[in-house]
């Protein structure tokens, strides 16, 4: 049982947001817009997504900037998120400036890829991409034992199912395809059926409505919306040059520019330490108190010979043996957004309190408790 508690910090935060305002700084002069930067962590295991929460923050952004200026930029880099956030930030922006920029060092996927759909122009780097914009739908489903389990899956996945059974299969009986609808309903369920159905036509209104504010022709509306909204897996990449083969308002960098925008992803990548999977043993296990605790243990020992009975009754007496002990939390601080520009910062950091501890068969058990006290001013 781990007795110690331990808090491990980004001390990097200010550090990071400082260097990166030179950044914006060198932005602002080449392109002469204002600059609002918006970023969701994509670090796996432990991303974070677009969601209303941010919304007064990115408001506060705005409202600093001169009224006389019409044109911003905005960047963006997230795995996606709340459709409604990408409206809400869309109207405040359209509301305020008679042109939008949004600038894309590395991924816009999903829902940050509708957002950007409303872009009078895209700027992508040769690194850049967008995404399908099909939701992806979670839902908690008990298994056959009555243990919760989260069930995923995109809104497309319900009608790929039918066609499997009707086409790869050859399901010919109405009354056949009637039972795998209902075998369908009941793993998934029929409201989570329903909501997905919604959530695929709020994004493919959305998509139509963004696009359908630039002079795009109402065919080729049409044709963008749903080739990103049904044609491709969820975790397809759109590169830049496909992008534009679409016909999306997708401009090219100057060199200098890309770079500025890639030196910008490199600096949030290292921050928020997204080319590390998230795991918490390995956290645990990096410090060597806690690794003492964990790896020093008593094992019974028992002759394998030993009939089954009297093994359980070994078990038995070295259990009565072990007292109960205090445990106290290790906590880890890890950075999951910002919304910055020149003028101010603000982050989002959650706490994860984790409890660790060795389990009869030697393996480790853990714990995440996630706290967090919300957007924090830099």
């Amino acid at each position: 049982i781990i007795l110690v508690q331990i808090f491990i910090i980004n001390k990097g935060l200010i550090m990071s947001y400082e260097t990166r305002k030179k950044l914006y700084e060198q932005i602002k002069k080449e392109r002469k817009n204002p600059l609002i930067v918006y970023v969701t962590s994509i670090r796996p295991n432990l991303s974070s997504q677009m969601a209303q929460d941010a919304i007064p923050f990115i408001i506060e952004q705005i409202d600093n900037i001169d009224d006389s200026i019409e044109e911003i930029d905005f960047m963006i880099i997230s795995n996606g998120g709340d459709p409604i956030t990408a409206l809400r930030i869309h109207l405040l922006l359209k509301e305020r400036f008679k042109k939008i920029n949004v600038l894309i060092p590395y991924v816009a996927y999903s829902v940050a890829t509708i957002f950007t759909l409303g872009a009078d122009n895209i700027i992508m780097g040769q690194y850049s991409n967008l995404g399908p914009v099909d939701p992806q739908i979670t839902s908690q489903r008990k298994d056959s034992h009555g243990v919760p389990n989260n069930l995923q899956f995109g809104s497309e996945d319900l009608r790929y199912f039918i066609e499997f059974v009707k086409n790869d299969i050859g399901v010919k009986k109405e009354k056949n395809k009637l039972k795998a609808c209902e075998e369908l309903i009941s793993n998934v369920g029929g409201n989570t059926i329903g909501f997905a159905k919604r959530s695929q036509q709020l994004s493919l209104y959305l998509s139509e409505k963004f696009l359908s504010e630039h002079k795009y022709k109402k065919n080729k509306i049409k044709k963008i919306a749903k080739k990103l909204n049904s044609s491709f897996h969820h975790s397809y990449a759109v590169s830049r040059t496909e992008a534009i083969e679409m016909g999306l308002n997708v401009e090219k960098p100057t060199k200098n520019l890309e770079k500025i925008m890639w030196d910008i992803w490199k600096d949030f990548e290292d921050e928020m330490k997204c080319k590390i999977a998230f795991d918490p043993i390995s956290e645990v296990m990096k410090n060597s108190v806690v690794a003492s605790k964990l790896n020093n243990v008593s094992v019974i020992s028992i002759p394998a010979n030993l009939p089954p009975q009297l093994q359980q009754q070994a078990f038995q007496t070295a259990a009565s043996q072990i007292k109960a002990v205090t445990q106290s939390s290790i906590q880890i601080s890890v950075l999951l957004g910002c919304i910055e520009s020149i003028e101010i910062g603000y982050n989002i950091n959650t706490t994860l309190n984790v409890l660790a501890w060795r389990n009869f068969d030697m393996s480790v058990g853990i714990n995440l408790t996630p706290t967090s006290e919300g957007w924090n001013k830099i």
